[in-house]
């Protein structure tokens, strides 16, 4: 696993069998049929992972690495493309296989982490079930699923996932050494979506997250002062907290809430 920005390198031994024996075992739990690397890099994680499955797939948008690498097999599948624009879901579907079997893995590059989660877990209509990423810590930190204080992606992203930090890996463990700290974690799709309207969760995201500091009362004031847009209307209970502070049940609150006023 590599970030593509800087190409650090991951050559820390223990970190790596820690990776490889984690997509093993959720592999093999889950009754998975199909494993998808993304950035593979030189292949440090891939040598540990290749006898996992008998249907496994390379992505990566760089090829030179695909041309230099020592260690191939014919049961791999290469595939030089932008993770941004590949249609995972049809590739599958044309090689009639099943994103609800199948494992992604990879180690996401900083610069486009946040592109690549919103492309595959803002709806809970996701097909792919399980998946593990190596991502910048402070990002891991703020979006897994008891973060204490929660962020506009990690609303987004526990909307339709379970998002488990699983290790921090020390810049250390890299070379080059990067500046900043990495960690594991694992995503894993709800048996069901979460009991908010996703649309009108969306829009109250939106109207509020860019005045996260500030309370959900003050905020409501101030889009109704500045604004022609219709904001939410706040129960009293809850318009001393702000938006970080919310559980999923304040949620359900206000967007019913809305909801209601709505359709009178």
């Amino acid at each position: 696993m590599w970030t593509y920005l800087g190409q650090n390198f991951l050559i820390d031994a223990k970190v790596r069998t820690y990776i490889a024996d984690k997509i093993s075992a959720l592999y093999k739990n889950c009754w998975c049929e199909v494993l998808i690397e993304i950035g593979p890099g030189k292949g440090s994680i891939t040598k540990l992972i290749h006898a996992i499955s008998g249907n496994f797939f390379l992505i990566d948008k760089d090829p030179t690495f695909f041309d230099s690498w020592e260690l191939k097999i014919e049961k791999w599948e290469f595939i030089l493309s932008d993770i941004l624009e590949l249609d995972v879901e049809q590739m599958l579907e044309e090689k009639k296989l099943s994103p609800w079997k199948t494992l992604v893995v990879g180690n996401l590059p900083y610069y486009i982490t946040s592109p690549i989660l919103r492309k595959f877990f803002w709806s809970w209509k996701q097909e792919f079930v399980w998946w593990i990423f190596m991502v910048q810590d402070e990002v891991g930190q703020k979006i897994r699923s008891d973060a204490k204080k929660k962020s506009y992606l990690r609303w987004l992203l526990n909307y339709a996932c379970d998002v488990t930090y699983l290790k921090g890996v020390p810049a250390k463990c890299f070379k080059p050494i990067p500046k900043v700290k990495s960690c594991l974690i694992q995503f894993t799709i709800k048996n069901q979506a979460t009991s908010v309207n996703r649309n009108k969760f969306i829009e109250f995201l939106e109207l509020f997250a860019p005045f996260s500091r500030k309370t959900l009362g003050a905020i409501s004031k101030m889009i109704k002062k500045k604004s022609d847009k219709i904001s939410f209307e706040i129960p009293i209970s809850l318009s001393s907290k702000r938006l970080e502070e919310l559980t999923w049940a304040d949620l359900t609150l206000i967007l019913s809430k809305n909801l209601q006023s709505l359709a009178n």
